[in-house]
């Protein structure tokens, strides 16, 4: 997403390092004001920590005497084993939670490390494009050379889309927070908006946390309900139209390939992998609907498959779009032989 504005003020310095440090200063400085809104919410908000266990523990009160008049059990006896476990695991969440912002050290030096890695990169671009250049024949130069922009345009259209995204979710979701008296609405808004990066999970937890939040202080019944709905509203006007019209359909990629991505990009880098899981598909898409021998490939990473099941016999019936012949032809030559 820096290459069009290295190249911009390269143009106009012509000095491409001082042109990756104008960019790099472009791009850090809304990343500087969103980290110090959220670390100031955080900091506000595990101040309130300790009302809200004593509140937790009135509804634990409260809730044990109506169980024990009910089935006759002596009321201390509930109340601590309910005390005991219910807060347990309340002190282990808020350990987990802070246990996680302490790790900063960690995360500061992950972004180092990138920043190191992207400066490099955009250093050595040119240079690296024109080796790639040069190890494909000149027929296919053109060919590589449209596929290089392709993913290029792709790569910045998906980053900026998504900073849309969750510009707009954190708007809707912020601003629906606050008409029904939820505490922190941006707060949470923008947290389930940085989540929603995570396919199908993340949205799913950013309405979780403010869901139980509400239950823990909120003195009726109506606005935990009302920030379930909420949250299934937006939900939907995100998949349906939000997304769709931001990202495009050249990012769309079907549910069982983006579950796939999801799974092994967890299980090789983390968190990390399963942010990175979906524009990594979406370029792999673009990849193989370069070449015929992987277009089908592409069209079945597609999102609208069950609309598309009938393509693969119509349009790619032919040896060239085959890609099992890799993997068979070898044996077939040794057996003619």
């Amino acid at each position: 997403m820096l290459k069009p504005i290295v190249t911009y003020f390269e143009s106009k310095f012509s000095n491409r390092i001082l042109a990756i440090f104008t960019s790099y200063i472009l791009a850090v400085a809304p990343l500087f004001v969103l980290i110090f809104f959220f670390f100031n919410q955080t900091r506000i908000l595990f101040g309130k920590l300790p009302s809200v266990q004593g509140r937790l523990s009135e509804m634990i009160i409260v809730f044990s005497e109506s169980f024990d008049q009910k089935f006759n059990l002596e009321a201390d006896t509930t109340a601590s084993w309910i005390s005991e476990n219910v807060l347990a695991v309340s002190d282990f969440s808020i350990d987990i939670i802070r246990g996680s912002l302490q790790s900063t050290s960690t995360v500061l030096a992950h972004l180092v490390l990138i920043v190191v890695i992207t400066y490099f990169m955009l250093l050595y671009s040119t240079a690296f494009k024109n080796f790639l250049l040069a190890q494909s024949n000149k027929e296919n130069r053109n060919r590589l050379d449209q596929l290089f922009k392709s993913v290029q345009y792709l790569a910045k259209r998906y980053m900026l889309g998504q900073g849309l995204i969750v510009i707009i979710l954190g708007l809707l979701i912020g601003g629906g927070l606050w008409l029904i008296g939820v505490p922190y609405p941006f707060f949470w808004g923008f947290l389930a908006g940085f989540l929603e990066i995570i396919p199908y999970i993340g949205t799913s937890i950013g309405g979780v946390l403010p869901v139980v939040y509400m239950f823990m202080i909120s003195d009726n019944f109506w606005q935990p309900i009302a920030v379930i709905v909420l949250y299934i509203i937006v939900q939907q006007l995100e998949g349906n139209l939000i997304s769709p019209n931001v990202m495009g359909a050249s990012v769309r990629i079907n549910p069982l390939f983006v579950i796939l991505g999801l799974f092994i990009g967890g299980v090789l880098w983390g968190i990390a992998g399963m942010i990175l899981a979906l524009p990594i598909l979406a370029m792999s898409k673009e990849i193989f609907r370069t070449y015929d021998l992987f277009k089908p490939l592409s069209y079945l990473m597609e999102d609208g498959l069950l609309r598309k099941k009938d393509i693969f016999l119509e349009r790619f019936d032919d040896e060239k779009y085959r890609f099992f012949n890799l993997f068979f032809k070898e044996g077939k030559e040794k057996k003619n032989f």
